[in-house]
């Protein structure tokens, strides 16, 4: 009942709201009843005083027989006695020192028993006799047999001389009474204030709940593998962040389901090319369809088909291992110049024979820099070797470093084919081979060069990128230059600053 998030959600909520109306009722009931008690006691021991002041006025000789008094005085301590006893249910008893007693007991025990029968002749005796020392008493008596009764006995003064004294008694319902219809008030006002905060409590949790069970339900379909599903930008403000931080991780998800589903089409048609060329030259050979004489050509083909199924499977496993992070770098300082110059030395045969020329334009001279030499030897062997298959014959390649803000930047142009404005931003896309990128001439790489070159800038924080050429193809990476060359650079930094000042 309680598992769902709303449910644990809004009883939490709930049972606040329910505790707070429990105490701020009982609270507000306790005070009023206590202020209501003790205002009416205090009105009790006015009244009490207004008696026994009229008392003190009236004459001896009618005060046993106050009902038919016909004084002013006397008649008006009779209408307050009278009143008294209709507002408190109280037993009134009024009482000189030569002890003539006038009391209303037979009229309170016939309606209002319950204020005289906790009374006893002892009570009142105790009280009397303390009351005429000159004393007022005000007592709440919590454990009678009736419940909680209340007794005001105050004496009545002449002159200055104690003549007697008033007794009140009264049980606690009469005193009690007038706080109660309040009470409900309060009991009502409290349970239409918990009724209406129930309601916002389930608004505000369901406001909550509901955008975070549809970010659920759309984490199940993507679980499923529906990337499609998105989650509503609604709710409080922390929930719509966290939609809106789920909409971007489900793109970004989709962008790679849709990246692994392209790879895996990509790499299923790379593998097929050359082992169905192979299947088939093997089949050709076995059943005779091709002649013995010729079986060397086709030999031949199989061997450099099978030489490009291995360096595609090799670009795999290691473009694979490097975005897994499993290479490590070997960082030392090196002349970069020395290892374009080893590179070049390797295509050097295929250079001559094609007529190409070849330029190096290396600002300084060494050129040292501070990267993983091996892997930047593959940088270096890709970008040229990229840039000699889409060159005709008797065409420029320039290859250059320089020194640009505190950058070593290593570039590498040709004079072949521009790529087109549209395949611009996939040049470093895998499988994005370079024959789909030019307009002419044709690559037979794996086309995973770039994108093992941008890998492994990557792993070094450099970066590189396609130069904005009017002309022909130009790729430039950065390294962090290291010894002599930092020193070249703050020196040039400085020749800069003060030529700017000569300015």
């Amino acid at each position: 009942m309680f598992h769902s998030m709303f449910s644990r959600l809004f009883s939490i909520l709930l049972l606040i709201i329910l505790l707070v109306v429990f105490i701020g009722a009982g609270f507000s009931i306790i005070t009023i009843r206590n202020n209501t008690i003790a205002s009416r006691m205090e009105s009790l021991l006015v009244q009490a005083r207004e008696i026994a002041f009229l008392a003190s006025r009236a004459e001896d000789s009618t005060l046993s027989d106050y009902l038919g008094i016909d004084t002013p005085t006397e008649t008006y301590l009779q209408w307050k006695a009278t009143t008294v006893y209709e507002d408190f249910g109280a037993y009134i008893l009024i009482v000189d020192r030569n002890g003539r007693v006038k009391d209303n007991m037979s009229t309170a025990i016939q309606n209002n028993p319950d204020a005289v029968e906790n009374l006893t002749a002892s009570d009142i005796t105790d009280a009397l006799n303390e009351v005429l020392t000159g004393k007022e008493i005000e007592t709440r008596i919590t454990n009678a047999a009736k419940g909680t009764v209340f007794t005001v006995a105050v004496p009545w003064v002449q002159d200055g001389n104690v003549l007697g004294a008033v007794f009140i008694h009264t049980s606690a319902q009469i005193i009690e009474a007038a706080y109660r219809g309040i009470t409900w008030q309060i009991v009502g006002g409290f349970s239409i204030a918990a009724l209406l905060a129930a309601v916002c409590a389930f608004l505000y949790t369901r406001s909550i709940v509901k955008p975070l069970t549809v970010i659920t339900r759309a984490a199940e379909n993507m679980s499923r593998g529906k990337f499609g599903a998105r989650a509503a930008i609604t709710g409080v403000n922390e929930v719509r962040q966290l939609a809106g931080a789920f909409n971007i991780m489900a793109d970004k998800l989709a962008q790679v389901e849709e990246n692994r589903r392209e790879f895996v089409a990509n790499v299923s048609h790379e593998l097929r090319s050359p082992v169905t060329s192979i299947h088939g030259f093997v089949e050709g050979m076995l059943d005779g369809t091709i002649p013995p004489q010729e079986r060397d050509k086709y030999l031949q083909v199989v061997s450099d088909e099978t030489n490009r199924l291995k360096k595609l499977i090799a670009d795999l496993l290691e473009l694979s291992r490097m975005e897994k992070g499993v290479v490590e770098l070997n960082i030392t300082n090196y002349d970069i110049n020395e290892t374009i110059r080893r590179v070049i030395i390797g295509r050097m045969g295929e250079i001559d024979q094609r007529g190409i020329n070849l330029q190096l334009d290396f600002q300084y001279e060494p050129c040292m820099v501070r990267a993983d030499q091996d892997r930047i030897a593959q940088v270096v062997y890709n970008l040229v070797d990229n840039a000699l298959k889409f060159i005709n014959d008797q065409g420029n390649l320039t290859i250059s470093t320089a020194l640009v803000h505190d950058k070593v930047s290593v570039a590498v142009r040709n004079d072949g084919a521009p790529i087109l404005p549209e395949d611009r931003p996939h040049i470093f896309d895998r499988f994005y081979k370079a024959d789909k990128a030019h307009t002419v001439g044709k690559g037979s790489g794996t086309g995973l060069g770039l994108s093992i070159c941008q890998r492994i800038m990557q792993q070094h924080g450099q970066t590189i990128r396609l130069l904005p050429e009017e002309t022909g193809v130009a790729f430039a990476f950065t390294l962090e230059p290291a010894g002599r060359m930092m020193s070249l650079g703050e020196g040039s930094d400085q020749r800069e600053k003060d030529a700017a000042e000569r300015e």
